[in-house]
């Protein structure tokens, strides 16, 4: 995840030597990431949190994600 200061969040997964890239605009209300893809739009609703370690925790619906900060790999970044 990339997320930039002018609100777009780039979103990349690499899987079987192939990447898929989501484009998306951001924004934060509280400790909600609201997210919005323009060629699928409807808003997402993530509740998130930052570790004592600094990494980003996404709650879904009770499923959580830790992001931590690395080397960018995705190829449009």
């Amino acid at each position: 995840m990339d997320f930039m200061p002018n609100g777009d969040l780039l979103y990349c997964i690499e899987a079987l030597s192939k990447w898929q890239v989501m484009r998306l605009s951001f924004r934060v209300e509280g400790d909600t990431i609201v997210t919005d893809q323009s060629s699928h739009p409807g808003e997402e609703r993530t509740c998130f949190a930052i570790d004592s370690t600094g990494a980003l925790v996404l709650d879904y619906g009770g499923l959580k994600a830790t992001f931590v900060k690395g080397e960018k790999r995705c190829p449009v970044v």
